[in-house]
């Protein structure tokens, strides 16, 4: 079974990853959690959130938060 980090959609992922050298806590963190983490349940709402941010496309519901990774 695919951790998170590995289930990440791309876009999402790429700017995850270069955007480590202007949040490099945030970054580590969440890429710790989501590489610990197969279930986007075990996520807390605060670190969805955070890495909503790094989306190219608005992300305001839960039906979008699952979007944001890909099937198992």
């Amino acid at each position: 079974m695919k951790n998170l980090l590995q289930r990440l959609r791309p876009e999402i992922s790429k700017n995850l990853y270069n955007s480590e050298g202007d949040f490099p806590n945030l970054v580590r963190d969440l890429l710790q959690k989501l590489s610990e983490n197969v279930a986007i349940t075990s996520m807390t709402l605060g670190d969805l959130t955070n890495l909503s941010n790094f989306s190219p496309n608005r992300v305001i519901t839960i039906l979008e938060i699952y979007d944001m990774f890909e099937e198992n």
